[in-house]
């Protein structure tokens, strides 16, 4: 990977913190090649990780306003670990992300940029 010019791909539910995360990457140079806002879209977007080039992948932990727990993002990311085990990959939620490459949190969003940067 060029982390420099990584290529991004994001799974976040609410389309406004989408857009800051996508605006953040891009503002660092990053590219954001694929986007998804549901469980069922990211999964499929997982399938095409590695065909699309992806370096890294920044996962929010509940995909469904009535997910609380974190569990969608969980399952992404061992679908992740499973079929594209080279993404490197980012929690970006309110909850804990455990088994992340790094558990950033949604309140240092402004940070994404320079951490995928020094992935």
């Amino acid at each position: 990977m060029s982390p420099e010019k990584a290529r991004v791909f994001i799974a976040e539910d609410n389309k406004n913190f989408l857009d800051i995360i996508q605006e953040y990457l891009e503002e660092a140079g990053h590219s954001v090649v694929l986007k998804a806002s549901t469980l069922t879209d990211a999964l499929a977007g997982v399938n095409n990780l590695e065909k699309l080039g992806i370096d890294v992948a920044v996962l929010d932990g509940n995909l469904d306003e009535w997910e609380t727990k974190g569990y969608d993002g969980q399952e992404v990311l061992r679908a992740i670990h499973a079929t594209a085990p080279r993404v490197r990959t980012i929690g970006m939620s309110g909850n804990k992300f455990p088994n992340a490459d790094i558990d950033l949190g949604k309140d240092k969003v402004e940070e994404i940029g320079k951490i995928v940067t020094k992935l």
